[in-house]
């Protein structure tokens, strides 16, 4: 009956006593796992009185045996809300065994000094930055991004787990590295660049270029993946195969630098070699910063440091920058240097400011997603694309860029991108409002002519927003059941809302959310848009109508009303109230002009309205067969086109098909020859309304002639020479939705071969 205990008591002793004080902490837990106490050790003694323990106390004995007693040093105080064994894992603990003598008396051997060489605890300063490049107007912006959640980690040192992983998973590192088979089964990662470091004219002509008969053999491939890693010693090299696991452990923690680049290869390696510890959560001010002081595991002099991103999307904290651990660790951080995070994520608003609210009672129409209303164009006139003869209208159009477009290339002025899929349009409030005068807002709009812009008859009806409602997110704080701040979401309906003789109605919200109308009772709650510049509604372009028939394509009218705080429609606004970007710089204001005014006079005028060109069209694609002296080919299985038939050169003919409903498309053909590379003679690029490039355009097909020479090129060998070829097509959709490219395209590959 020893071996049963109601108190324990042990003398907590150190191999190598600690270089300063520090304080400790013990986890007492039945083998089950459950917790049974904390408590702090006192004058080296750690005592757990078990009477005390709820679900312990009553029970006249607990068997020694079915203890696990756990230690670890508490300076970081977030230690006391741990509850498992599993959670204190990031503490790096020590579990003693506890042994009991010939009196009963309980003892634990001292800590190793291979565990406590861990504990000391380091301050840091961790500072830095996190923004994201937004397209504005016609330009790429470097902006702030604000209130996002920054997660502070540290990679834990792989001397504490190099001996916890698993014999199988060492013993699998020789061949992964050493192997290069084995390397190049995984490509390695590399960042993208930013958005504005991309041509749009050069990503056209690499991808025209893609050669499907450019290859390598595997010993090429095996040689290049090796080349791009780091050169490995003999002496690694031979530690690693010689097949002593504890001598591959050895081997992975002295060069776990070096390595960084095969790890960063498989993500199956990650949870194995890359633990880390949060030391901190923040949120980024106006500005995008960050900035605080975290404690550290000493052990390696400087910290490692990695960071994740959280951003508050539609009420949810969603991770937005979350990149692989071993290539995007800081590595021995200098403290208190800068961390530059860029984020991509196009969820994400960059609307941070010093001085948000706009003063007054203005109303700021400011974009369509990220296409200020100032660059969409209200002008009739007609102009052609460049280096093609047939004109289009552009009126509705507009001249800004939109994401992922590799096709066309944007001019400011050039007006000749349509609007589709779901635009969002963009607005700001004045600070003054809502007031009792304007406190409504109404979005309608009507069909003014068709995907031909022949007039049509249309009446204004209700923008139908997205969901049927629009409703305004904001964030709070809380305190949680321990005592911590914590962030919190919510969001208030601005409507549709039916007052008095008008329906569809919108409340313009205040500055914040706690001020009137909305009042929300939440501790400092602040909006996740602020209105300066926020979501006003957003409308699926698909589900236009005409009268009550869907409207489709074609040029729309859409128009801004305000409301008295009695649902009642204003007249004779002042004309100042209505503010739209300046067409050179988005980021400030003019005063909407005349075209863009209801009824304007002098000084006053009814609403806002502006003309927006929609267009969904899909585009299609395909690649004919090779025309011989103005006849198909007869191509058998084999594939190969007779270029000489009766011996004399014959003249051939390549075709494709390249179309949308209202030629809002360009187009890019290209022709390549064996490993030899691009025929460029065969190349063509465009819109889908004219010929280009040589080719004759008519009833949606180009096509072009050459002689065998032309195409064969160095392979013609004077008549005698043969060359295969791929045909690639693509045929991509000019409509953005204010910040992305519609993507309604099309693409055929083909491919053919020449032969006397």
């Amino acid at each position: 009956m020893k071996d049963k205990i109601q108190r324990l008591a042990v003398q907590v002793s150190f191999e190598q006593p600690p270089e300063k004080e520090t304080p400790f902490i013990g986890f007492l837990f039945l083998c089950n796992g459950l917790l049974l106490q904390q408590q702090y050790v006192k004058n080296n003694i750690l005592e757990f009185n078990l009477g005390d323990t709820p679900g312990v106390a009553g029970q006249s004995n607990i068997d020694i045996k079915q203890l696990r007693l756990v230690i670890a040093p508490a300076s970081d105080k977030t230690i006391e809300k741990v509850s498992t064994i599993e959670e204190l894992e990031g503490f790096k603990p020590y579990e003693p065994i506890l042994q009991t003598n010939a009196d009963g008396n309980v003892s634990i051997l001292p800590v190793p000094a291979a565990v406590s060489q861990f504990w000391p605890f380091c301050n840091c300063r961790v500072t830095g930055k996190v923004s994201k490049w937004f397209h504005v107007g016609n330009k790429w912006v470097d902006r702030s991004v604000c209130r996002a959640r920054v997660h502070i980690c540290e990679i834990d040192s792989i001397w504490w787990w190099i001996y916890r992983i698993p014999d199988y998973i060492i013993a699998k590192i020789p061949e992964a590295i050493l192997n290069p088979k084995e390397i190049i089964k995984f490509p390695i990662p590399i960042p993208d660049p930013p958005p504005f470091l991309l041509n749009e004219t050069n990503v056209l002509t690499r991808q025209q270029m893609q050669n499907i008969f450019k290859t390598r053999s595997v010993e090429e491939t095996q040689t290049a993946a090796v080349a791009s890693l780091p050169e490995l010693s003999m002496e690694i090299r031979q530690n690693l195969v010689s097949g002593n696991l504890n001598l591959i452990r050895d081997t992975i923690a002295k060069n776990y630098a070096i390595l960084h680049p095969w790890f960063c290869i498989w993500p199956w390696w990650w949870p194995y070699f890359y633990r880390c510890k949060e030391l901190a959560i923040v949120y980024t001010d106006a500005n995008g910063r960050f900035d605080t002081n975290v404690s550290y595991w000493c052990f390696g002099d400087k910290p490692d440091i990695y960071i994740w991103v959280e951003y508050l999307i539609n009420g949810v904290w969603t991770t937005v920058y979350n990149p692989p651990v071993p290539c995007n660790t800081f590595w021995d951080y200098a403290c208190g240097t800068n961390i530059n995070i860029h984020i991509t994520d196009p969820r994400v608003p960059g609307n941070c400011c010093c001085d948000c609210p706009i003063p007054g009672e203005l109303v700021w129409i400011r974009s369509i997603g990220s296409t200020s209303v100032a660059h969409i164009n209200q002008a009739s006139y007609l102009q052609s694309p460049p280096g093609q003869l047939v004109s289009y209208d552009r009126i509705g159009l507009t001249d800004a860029a939109a994401i992922y477009d590799d096709f066309l290339v944007t001019t400011v002025g050039d007006f000749k991108r349509p609007f589709g899929g779901s635009p969002t349009v963009y607005m700001g409030f004045g600070s003054d409002l809502p007031n009792s005068g304007i406190y409504y807002y109404r979005w309608r709009y009507k069909q003014v002519a068709n995907a031909q812009l022949n007039p049509v008859s249309d009446s204004y009806k209700a923008l139908e927003p997205i969901g049927g409602v629009v409703n305004k997110g904001y964030e709070y704080t809380y305190i949680d059941s321990h005592g911590d701040t914590q962030f919190g979401a919510n969001s208030v309906k601005l409507g549709p809302f039916t007052v008095g003789s008008n329906d569809n109605l919108y409340i313009i919200p205040p500055v914040q959310p706690y001020m009137a109308p909305f009042n929300v009772p939440e501790t400092s709650p602040l909006w996740h848009e602020q209105t300066y510049n926020m979501n006003t509604i957003s409308f699926d372009s698909n589900q236009l109508k005409n009268w009550l028939l869907a409207g489709g394509d074609g040029l729309y009218e859409f128009e801004l009303q305000l409301f008295d705080q009695a649902g009642n429609l204003l007249s004779n606004i002042p004309k100042a109230t209505f503010k739209i970007p300046d067409y050179n710089d988005a980021d400030f204001s003019v005063n909407a002009p005349d075209e863009l005014l209801e009824n304007p006079t002098i000084s006053t005028a009814n609403a806002y309205n502006m003309l927006m060109r929609i267009d969904n069209g899909q585009c299609n694609a395909d690649i004919f067969t090779v025309k011989v002296n103005g006849s198909p080919a007869s191509i058998d299985c084999c594939g190969f086109v007779n270029y000489k038939p009766g011996g004399v050169d014959a003249d051939l003919e390549l075709s494709f098909l390249a179309t949308q409903p209202n030629n809002f498309a360009v187009f890019s053909f290209g022709v390549v020859k064996g490993t030899c590379g691009d025929v460029p003679i065969a190349d063509a690029s465009g819109m889908v309304i004219d010929s280009a490039s040589g080719y004759t355009l008519s009833g949606g097909i180009y096509d072009k002639h050459f002689t065998p020479a032309d195409l064969l090129g160095t392979c013609y060998g004077d008549g005698t020479g043969k060359a295969a070829f791929a045909e690639t097509l693509s045929v991509i959709a000019m409509a953005t939705d204010g910040t992305f490219r519609v993507r309604n395209d099309a693409g055929k590959v083909a491919a053919f071969a020449l032969e006397p």
